[in-house]
């Protein structure tokens, strides 16, 4: 039976929540095969809804906003993974046209993702006291080993628990948003959301080019000339 008006039913959300589980697994835990990046995710979520493009387009998105934050040393980022997933399937859910649709999965895998990092710092407190007392250690090997496999057990089990969350909410949002371009108010700030939504990519992208190079001018830039376009379409 197709799940609050998607066409998605409930063996189908059960598999894509099964897969959020895989894809928060593959950036850290197991087994490192670059499915949890952004680009690859959301083009998967966009297929199960027979839009593998679209999925593909919101992925790169936030794969190109996402080249800010370095997956290195002590640094935290946000887990794009299972967020793209929901992402591309919520665009791919509501036709994947529009920039509506398109700019609220990139907010809501933004969010999402930030909210993934929180999981994951909190997981990884706790798997300090899990795993990382020398008793345990000194113990046996096996006592580690079994400790280190409830770890990444309840890290797919989190990440499945992002996926299962915001799947339906989101791809809902997406589709009310495509139907809101399609609208009057769509007809008047279509373009000049696109121009803002490409702004913000541009800077909060360049941010990434390192250190010095700090381009939220580009941002205002784009801002400033949405509202003027907006202003112009009255």
């Amino acid at each position: 039976m197709p799940l609050a008006g998607l066409e998605l039913g409930f063996g189908l959300w059960l598999l894509l929540v099964a897969w959020g589980a895989f894809v928060g697994l593959d950036a850290v835990s197991w087994p490192q095969i670059m499915v949890s990046r952004p680009i690859v995710a959301g083009t998967v979520g966009g297929l199960v809804f027979g839009h593998p493009e679209s999925g593909f387009l919101a992925g790169a998105f936030l794969e190109f906003i996402s080249f800010r934050h370095p997956p290195y040393g002590a640094a935290r980022y946000p887990e794009v993974g299972p967020a793209a997933l929901v992402a591309g399937a919520a665009y791919g859910s509501a036709g994947g046209v529009g920039v509506f649709p398109l700019l609220f999965v990139l907010l809501a895998g933004w969010v999402i993702g930030w909210i993934g990092e929180h999981s994951i710092h909190r997981l990884r407190v706790f798997n300090g006291w899990l795993v990382g007392d020398p008793a345990v250690a000194a113990a046996s090997g096996r006592t580690l080993l079994r400790r280190h496999r409830w770890a990444m057990r309840l890290d797919g089990l989190r990440a499945a628990a992002i996926t299962a969350a915001f799947l339906v909410p989101v791809a809902l949002g997406a589709r009310f948003a495509a139907a809101v371009e399609g609208g009057a108010i769509g007809a008047r700030w279509t373009v000049p959301l696109a121009i803002i939504g490409m702004a913000g990519l541009a800077g909060a992208g360049a941010r990434g080019l390192g250190t010095e190079a700090r381009r939220w001018p580009l941002l205002a830039a784009g801002v400033l000339a949405g509202i003027a376009v907006g202003a112009l379409r009255v």
